[in-house]
């Protein structure tokens, strides 16, 4: 099977807007896609702080803070200054290298 990176996936989690369409902008407003769209990046969820953490199509580390009932807030997802989650984005690069390689 060959890999499509998230960017080039179509939405298959029925948002209203971006439903089987790609999802290129992570904080369009009115977006409901959830983590496990197929267009969802590499995602690291963060429950202590309350956000969801992912590296978006240019390498950017990106947060999206969570709401009630397992939704996020999508319209307030921000790139970050890696400077202050350098930890995380290490973490993320990693596991995407690790994955890329995969051959399971």
């Amino acid at each position: 099977m060959t890999y499509t990176p998230p960017w080039r996936r179509v939405c298959d989690c029925r948002c209203i807007i971006h439903h089987r369409l790609p999802r290129t902008t992570y904080n369009e407003p009115g977006c409901a896609c959830t983590i496990t769209c197929a267009t969802q990046p590499l995602t690291l969820m963060a429950h202590q702080r309350g956000r969801a953490f992912f590296l978006d199509q240019g390498g950017d580390l990106w947060r999206v803070p969570g709401m009630a009932n397992g939704t996020w807030d999508w319209d307030n997802a921000t790139a970050i200054d890696t400077r202050a989650d350098v930890v995380i984005e290490h973490l993320l690069r990693q596991a995407a290298n690790v994955l890329g390689t995969s051959t399971d």
